[in-house]
């Protein structure tokens, strides 16, 4: 028998940061440290009141206890936690995370989804086949969002070989993105909730032969009586966001941008394959309307897929929660509460291909997980690597001057950061990777054991994650696979 494969060798970026200070912090330690030393120096050149030193000192040892000290709460130093309270208490000084829709419109409205999915709005158009498909289009940026509904095959009943080709052929894809300049980032949304009672049922009484023999008609009935309410629904989404202006010739008219989005994700589609899935074809737009009902109003969920095969054109300003309040802890929207946490630290040991299956395998609440991949250009990648690895070279020869001995994790950050910049040159790719998961209730009294089992099964996949706070409504947005929250901090006042 064969060893199982496994798995690891990431690592965080920190760049030229010493220590573990990031790059940023230890900018900012070096200003704490150099401007009090030049302004000495202009002082005592050009006569200067010597009453401006002492306020010079203090003001650069408060930014510094304020960047060194963490906040183990928020993941952050100080500084940080103190502009994420400013942000939140603004936010909520202006009701931006606040939103309330009228049931009887008599005017157009601009905007149909709370929040930062706000400039999404969703377009309907057809593949180089002719076959109709929905994109999401974010009014801000210009992006458009494809969405590719997958069956994985699963590695329960596939030998190691066959697993370890699938992911082979999965890294090779995600390498493969480093030269399609139009990719932005992709997610993996995997989403799993509790069935209705009357699932099973009802699709026996739509799909049951009227001429199926009296025994087997029993059996049936029989089964799925015993299964009420037991079973579980799972879905699969592979979104890719693409930036049809970053295309050479830039497209100048909106059917040319649809056109080279349509042209890449063909490309992307076809090879999905080779790496385990079945591809169920792209999502249309009355699918990304469901689907986002669904997500704000659990309680509706057991209609979803009546109208789906129906294919029932739900309007989008149908699609966001008529109600959605964001606490500190929790994000409240039409029948749902929601809770949502952020990826803070992958395993530091190696790990198996099935190690988030904890994370993704079906349970008592509805849970819905995205695995976020920002791929770097294939021209930027080897600059990437090389940095991280030189900043780790700069780290050692700064403890050795200072006569501190290296530690494992020293050693183990460097031969890490040394492996990457080795397999790049091999023709691996560079991506950063990110994860949210959040989960939904629709009765606040189970919310803290819905959370537990989150956490747990968090434990589980060997995963470190982070609850969002003051910012849930943003991490459920997040978990939908729709927004890349880094990209949030460019954002200007209004589209905030």
């Amino acid at each position: 028998m064969s060893k199982p494969r496994t798995y690891g060798g990431w690592r965080p970026r920190k760049g030229f940061g010493v220590g573990f200070l990031t790059e940023l912090q230890t900018a900012v330690l070096a200003g704490c440290i150099g401007m009090p030393l030049a302004l000495w120096i202009a002082t005592t050149s050009f006569g200067l009141p010597m009453v401006i030193m002492p306020i010079a000192v203090g003001v650069a040892a408060l930014t510094a206890a304020l960047t060194l000290i963490p906040n183990r709460t928020h993941g952050t130093s100080l500084a940080g936690a103190l502009a994420l309270f400013l942000r939140t208490a603004t936010a909520r000084r202006h009701r931006w995370m606040d939103w309330e829709r009228e049931v009887f419109t008599r005017h157009p409205r601009g905007r149909e989804l709370p929040g930062v999915l706000a400039p999404l709005m969703p377009l309907s158009t057809q593949d180089g086949l002719g076959q109709p498909y929905g994109l999401l289009w974010c009014r801000r940026t210009g992006r458009m969002t494809a969405a590719i509904e997958l069956a994985p095959v699963g590695l329960a009943l596939a030998d190691q070989d066959r697993a370890d080709a699938w992911i082979g052929n999965w890294a090779a894809w995600k390498a493969a993105l480093g030269y399609e300049p139009m990719v932005e980032w992709i997610s993996v949304v995997v989403e799993s909730a509790p069935s209705a009672a009357t699932t099973i049922s009802d699709y026996l009484t739509t799909n049951l032969a009227p001429d199926a023999p009296t025994i087997a008609r029993e059996t049936l009935l029989e089964v799925a009586d015993a299964h009420r309410g037991t079973t579980a629904e799972i879905s699969v989404r592979l979104n890719l966001h693409l930036q049809p202006n970053r295309a050479r010739p830039q497209p100048r008219t909106d059917a040319d941008r649809v056109a080279e989005v349509s042209r890449v994700c063909g490309a992307l589609e076809a090879d999905l394959p080779l790496c385990g899935v079945a591809s169920l074809g792209r999502a249309s737009a009355a699918h990304f309307a469901l689907w986002l009902r669904g997500a704000y109003d659990p309680a509706s969920r057991s209609e979803l897929p009546r109208l789906r095969e129906e294919e029932h054109l739900l309007a989008w300003r149908e699609a966001g929660p008529v109600t959605a309040r964001t606490h500190y802890d929790h994000y409240w929207h039409d029948s749902g509460w929601s809770v949502s946490w952020a990826l803070e630290a992958l395993p530091n040991q190696l790990v198996t291909s099935t190690i988030l299956a904890p994370l993704t395998a079906p349970g008592r609440y509805h849970r819905r997980v995205s695995v976020n991949y920002q791929a770097f250009p294939a021209d930027a990648a080897a600059d990437a690597v090389g940095r991280e690895a030189a900043g780790t070279t700069f780290r050692r020869r700064l403890r050795r001057r200072r006569g501190l001995d290296d530690t494992a994790r020293h050693r183990l950050d460097e031969a890490r950061a040394n492996q990457a910049a080795d397999e790049e040159a091999h023709g691996a790719g560079v991506g950063l990777w990110t994860l949210y998961v959040t989960t939904t209730v629709t009765d606040p009294d189970h919310l803290p054991d819905a959370v537990a089992d989150v956490e747990s099964r968090a434990r589980a996949a060997k995963l470190q994650l982070r609850r969002c706070w003051g910012w849930q409504h943003v991490g459920f947005a997040a978990s939908l696979g729709l927004i890349y929250p880094s990209e949030l901090r460019r954002r200007d006042r209004r589209a905030r």
